[in-house]
């Protein structure tokens, strides 16, 4: 039996709609089948909206009374994530979650809008797969909230401009001269800046100049709002690194065109950076130090823990499905296998379309209680839960089920960035890769389950139960021997 979370948290959020009273998500005008927790935490997360929202809190209000393990939150975290957009729900390390998208005011019965409500939408499933690829539509990308910086010495102008931009559903901060706004900008994140020229102190030229010189300053967009006239006065903010200049008055038409313009492409170069983080990470730590021939910089020798995961007969998938449906199919699996270990603090150093390969513990190390063994074996188990969610969402659309086979395996390696300034990846080289991967290909048995080695084993020992295990071929030392299963369903 379902229970009625103590909020609300209903209304329109962009493509989707949350239906409280009929405990009913709706995307593009078309029900989505949600269980009755991931409702319950996607109406919690849009009722409080307005902050983040600490995993306790969210534990407390979706299992009122009692005790869950806080994996369960996680993997229903992802699952929203990829019906609704990786975005929609951020991650603030260390805090907990926000909902981030503005809710969409109601129109009046017989208005425009809600005349202008689409009567035959385009069909769910393919919105949702391609949210789960993480590609989102321009309009979704610009609509979405951001965190402004409005800089104006003019009360007036700056209270009008600031409502105007929170109208569009944005955050919006604001500074009455380029000093006060300079310092916000080494403390605080924002998407975009929007600036006037003429201020005490340090004017807006001043706050541009001291921007072009300082890469730290120069992430935000700026957007020059001024009543100064003339082409000069406009190129010179535009050789200062200013994006757009807009006159004063500001026309509200003109104001939303250009704020969405710089947004979308600020949005873009963020996502381009993080999959290029996902793909290459290092690239910038490795840039700098292959500066001498033979340079390997971070390479040394540290107590890891290696997960290798692969789709199982994709061969057969790719033989049964065209090759555009393989490609989504192995891009959102990607997308899952990504977010399990990235949740659990590992990085994934290698991606081989129907097969990912993470380490747990370096560059850095993870934060979670239980080291980096116990993150792994998280991580594989949250892989597990969200391919179940996922198959589920296949049979609906009568498609066949995937599975995957997991590996993890502890030691020492010798790791570190390694290839060019052109193409470059964190490796981990030594026997528990080799051992790993062993492993991986051995977790081929019907039902879920995935290998460890001893190492492993001796690290989550009295977390999680386990068998003894059969590995052909997997090398017996005395820090790796035997091997050992956990069964995740």
């Amino acid at each position: 039996m379902s229970h009625a979370v103590s909020m609300s948290g209903g209304g329109r959020f962009g493509r989707f709609e949350i239906l409280t009273a009929e405990r009913r998500l709706q995307v593009d005008g078309k029900p989505v089948a949600l269980g009755s927790r991931a409702f319950d935490l996607l109406a919690a997360l849009a009722a409080r909206r307005d902050r983040v929202v600490t995993k306790d809190e969210l534990l407390d209000v979706v299992w009122p009374g009692l005790v869950v393990e806080e994996n369960n939150l996680q993997v229903q975290i992802s699952a929203l994530r990829k019906i609704l957009g990786a975005q929609t729900i951020a991650t603030v390390p260390g805090r907990g979650y926000q909902f981030t998208v503005a809710a969409v005011p109601a129109a009046a019965p017989g208005s425009s809008a809600a005349a202008a409500t689409p009567v035959s939408p385009a069909p769910v499933p393919a919105s949702t797969t391609q949210h789960a690829r993480g590609i989102e539509r321009s309009d979704a990308a610009t609509s979405r909230s951001s965190r402004l910086l409005v800089v104006d010495d003019n009360k007036v102008n700056r209270l009008l401009l600031t409502r105007s931009l929170e109208l569009m559903g944005h955050e919006v901060a604001s500074a009455d001269n380029g000093r006060t706004a300079l310092e916000k900008l080494r403390g605080e994140r924002f998407d975009l800046l929007l600036l006037d020229l003429e201020m005490p102190e340090v004017d807006g030229f001043g706050l541009l100049e001291q921007r072009a010189a300082d890469p730290a300053l120069r992430e935000p967009p700026v957007i020059v709002t001024s009543s100064l006239e003339g082409v000069a006065q406009i190129a010179r903010c535009i050789e200062l690194g200013a994006d757009d200049y807009l006159h004063k008055p500001v026309n509200p038409v003109l104001l939303k065109a250009r704020v969405d313009s710089s947004l979308e492409r600020k949005h873009l170069r963020d996502r381009q950076r993080e999959r290029i983080a996902r793909l290459a990470p290092g690239l910038r730590e490795l840039s700098e130090g292959l500066a001498a021939p033979g340079a390997a910089p971070g390479a040394r020798r540290t107590e890891v823990t290696l997960l290798v995961a692969q789709l199982r007969d994709v061969d057969a998938l790719a033989a049964s499905h065209s090759a555009q449906d393989t490609l989504e199919l192995l891009n959102n699996w990607t997308t899952l296998m990504l977010d399990a270990v990235e949740e659990r603090g590992g990085l994934v150093n290698q991606i081989a379309g129907d097969g990912i390969r993470a380490v747990f513990g370096a560059p850095d190390p993870v934060s979670t209680d239980g080291g980096a063994a116990w993150a792994a074996v998280q991580a594989a188990q949250e892989m597990f839960e969200l391919v179940a969610i996922f198959n589920a969402e296949r049979a609906v659309a009568g498609r066949a089920a995937i599975d995957l086979s997991v590996g993890i395996a502890s030691g020492e390696v010798l790791a570190g960035f390694a290839g060019t300034t052109r193409r470059a990846a964190y490796v981990c080289v030594g026997a528990p890769m080799q051992r790993a991967m062993l492993l991986e290909a051995a977790a081929t048995q019907p039902g879920s389950l995935l290998l460890i080695d001893g190492a492993t084993r001796a690290a989550v020992s009295g977390r999680v139960a386990t068998e003894p295990a059969e590995v052909p071929g997997l090398p017996r030392t005395a820090a790796s021997a035997p091997a050992y299963a956990i069964r995740v369903g």
